[in-house]
């Protein structure tokens, strides 16, 4: 009685103490971010409701034309989120097979104080998301959760907000949605003029710079919060308390060969997953040969990433059960992702977005563009997080309002590019694409993180308005 009275004073002592640590500014800033900003869900319920009001009031629609298109854009999103929960899931599955799970876990350990934690975290992040917006999350996600697992001096929360924001510059890599569709032939063709080739947008001086300089400047930021961080929530003590059972118990389930059945042997038959997995594995590296860099998209990685997840799991079972154990992981994805379709929709449909576009047309001049339509393009994607809708919707009116007031084409096509990704650091529709990894068994939410992204928004912000209207294309 006596040692479990004392084990009871000690753990309400260094709870009182670590209340009592006086947090840093950016602690500060995140604590408060989390207390006053709504739950994703309720973000987007929210601003679904201020695209109603604003495009019956804004526009010539009525109310039942707007819920209409609301309707019609639920769909929107259907084919984007069941890519991104297959992939999600898919990953995990490798990532928790026993030797795949040990090779990252080993590579974990080797990172052993938290600076240096907060700092490769980044520039993972940031180097594979200039890779592909579809490499970064999984790639950095898993790299990120294994430090969270294996240290406890480091703070999840922190880790997760380095993840998702060094993802940002993904705007300016090989993936990026808007320079990819000016450098395609299509309904925009005529008003661009033609084509506007990789090499003035994303291989421009302008981008290459920008971008290269943003993982660093992010990487910095970073290791200075990290430096005076006061309050550490460890993965471990956000871990759910079943999960917490799981870890702690998990052991390799082995089969009792000797009672099995023949249609057990045939579902514990690996040599078929080899096969059918050697199979899709092969056929990716010779579709990445003949295609290059086009063939790399979301579907091929889902492809990858299933097919190498056969060749390294158990058996048909295993790899069908922990399959479907990952996909609760992705709920959020699920239903909030057909609601930003029916924003889309409203914004779109009724041309809410094109009068907001207009208001900077209307108001810029040739020096003030390129800043004004970062700004606006930075705002609307709060209701349209997709960069193809969004440049459909705005793009026509900023690229003629810069024939005419003589601003380059490629600076304007960049300027609606990077503001469309500006505001993704306060946007939690793509904070949800981290979430099934650095999320999965843990008390973890958004706006848990999302506060630590803030003095980024600013900093970055301030640079890339900078960078876009002073550096040379």
């Amino acid at each position: 009685m006596g040692i479990s009275n004392h084990k009871i004073e000690n753990q309400q002592r260094d709870h009182k103490e670590q209340s009592e640590v006086k947090l840093s500014l950016s602690e500060r800033v995140a604590e408060n971010y989390s207390k006053y900003f709504p739950d994703s869900m309720i973000f987007v319920l929210a601003i679904t409701i201020i695209s109603m009001i604003l495009a019956v009031v804004l526009t010539d629609s009525g109310p039942i034309e707007v819920v209409n298109y609301w309707f019609d854009g639920f769909p929107m999103m259907f084919t984007f989120a069941f890519q991104l929960i297959l992939t999600y899931a898919a990953a995990l599955v490798i990532v928790e097979t026993p030797w795949i799970g040990k090779q990252i876990t080993n590579l974990a350990k080797k990172v052993k104080k938290p600076t240096t934690a907060y700092v490769s975290t980044a520039l993972v992040s940031g180097f594979s998301s200039l890779l592909g917006w579809y490499i970064g999350p999984v790639v950095a996600g898993t790299f990120a959760r294994a430090i969270g697992k294996t240290n406890d001096k480091v703070d999840y929360r922190l880790l997760t907000a380095i993840t998702y924001s060094s993802w940002i510059v993904w705007a300016g890599g090989i993936s990026a949605t808007i320079p990819l569709f000016v450098a395609t032939e299509g309904s925009m063709t005529d008003i661009l003029g033609g084509v506007v080739p990789l090499e003035a947008t994303v291989f421009s001086p302008m981008n290459i710079i920008l971008m290269i300089s943003t993982v660093f400047i992010i990487t910095a930021i970073f290791y200075f919060i990290g430096k005076n961080k006061r309050e550490i929530v460890s993965y471990k003590s956000l871990l759910i308390e079943e999960e917490k059972a799981k870890e702690e118990t998990a052991v390799a389930i082995e089969g009792n060969f000797a009672n099995e059945t023949f249609a057990d042997r045939i579902n514990n038959w690996r040599p078929i997953l080899w096969v059918i997995g050697l199979l899709g594995v092969a056929y990716m590296f010779y579709h990445l040969a003949i295609n290059g860099l086009n063939g790399l998209n979301l579907n091929s990685i889902a492809f990858l990433i299933m097919f190498m997840g056969f060749m390294v799991t158990r058996n048909v079972n295993h790899y069908a059960k922990s399959f479907s154990k990952h996909m609760s992981a992705s709920t959020s994805i699920a239903i909030q992702f057909p609601l930003y379709g029916g924003i889309a929709s409203i914004l779109l449909g009724t041309g809410l977005a094109e009068v907001f576009s207009q208001a900077v047309v209307n108001s810029s001049t040739a020096a003030t563009f390129p800043a004004l339509t970062f700004l606006m393009e930075g705002f609307i994607h709060l209701f349209i997080p997709s960069a193809g809708s969004l440049f459909v919707a705005t793009g026509s009116a900023f690229i003629l309002a810069a024939q005419e007031l003589g601003v380059d084409i490629p600076r304007t096509i960049m300027a609606v590019n990077y503001g469309e990704t500006w505001t993704t650091l306060i946007q939690p529709f793509w904070a949800l694409l981290f979430m099934p990894i650095m999320g999965a068994g843990l008390k973890l939410t958004v706006k848990d993180f999302l506060g630590y992204c803030l003095p980024i928004l600013i900093i970055i912000g301030i640079y890339w308005i900078i960078g876009v209207t002073y550096l040379p294309i």
